[in-house]
């Protein structure tokens, strides 16, 4: 039996919200991730109680997920979409980077260029509600920034062991700590519209109420375009 992620969720030791537990006790999972499971039943606050086949998610056999996003499989005939990676997959890492969520991107204004008069370092992973913001890749927590004042408001700066750095901008709330050693796919914090004093207000004219600033910068500090090196996968959609 299978289990696809038909959502980005995140897998739990208890059957609780995300929220209530502590960052070691939960994993984020990314949609259309699929699993070998031996067997599952139904649990408290609409969750299932999942028992993983190897190779298990970071190694435990039991783990917690909310049943709506997620999907039960008896075959591969199943597949709701030729985007689905295998467990093995992403137990091994088979990419380096990942989108950190969802959404969309309203064209050149959002997007890594020369935008309203000066270089936009990133690409704006828009919305309009707040949503859990994941690590595009492993590294330690090098900066936190906790507060909603300046360009960036509250950010997340995570460097590789190669010296390249992943930033995240205008977040409402961090679930990490500097110092802090974080594996791709980790729940790191929360969409926001933090940025300029303001909290969930339009950011610096981007075109959302709520939107996730995302950068990528190279061991030189060099800022790139992150879609050179991100998977084309349909995560961030331009739309503009």
């Amino acid at each position: 039996m299978k289990l696809q992620i038909i959502e980005h969720t995140v897998f739990k030791l208890h059957p609780v919200t995300a929220e209530a537990i502590s960052y070691n006790e939960k994993i984020g999972v990314h949609c259309d991730t699929i699993f070998e499971i031996e067997s599952y039943s139904e649990a408290e606050e609409n969750h299932l109680k999942v028992n993983f086949l190897s190779p298990k998610p970071k190694n435990m056999t039991t783990w917690f997920v909310l049943s709506h996003q997620v999907k039960l499989l008896e075959n591969d005939e199943e597949l709701t979409t030729s985007r689905s990676v295998s467990s093995a997959s992403f137990a091994a890492s088979n990419s380096e980077w990942i989108w950190p969520m969802t959404g969309t991107s309203m064209g050149s204004r959002a997007e890594f260029g020369y935008a309203r008069g000066r270089l936009h370092a990133g690409v704006d992973i828009g919305g309009y509600t707040p949503d859990e913001c994941y690590a595009a890749s492993d590294g330690v927590v090098d900066y936190i920034k906790n507060d909603c004042s300046g360009a960036e408001g509250r950010a997340i700066y995570i460097k590789r062991s190669d010296g390249w750095e992943h930033v995240y901008f205008h977040l409402q709330s961090i679930r990490v700590k500097v110092g802090q050693n974080i594996t791709k796919g980790q729940w790191i914090g929360v969409r926001g519209g933090s940025g300029f004093g303001y909290e969930g207000l339009e950011i610096d004219g981007g075109g959302y109420s709520i939107h996730l600033h995302f950068e990528v910068r190279q061991p030189n500090g060099e800022s790139i375009n992150p879609r050179s090196i991100l998977p084309n996968d349909g995560s961030v959609p331009i739309v503009g």
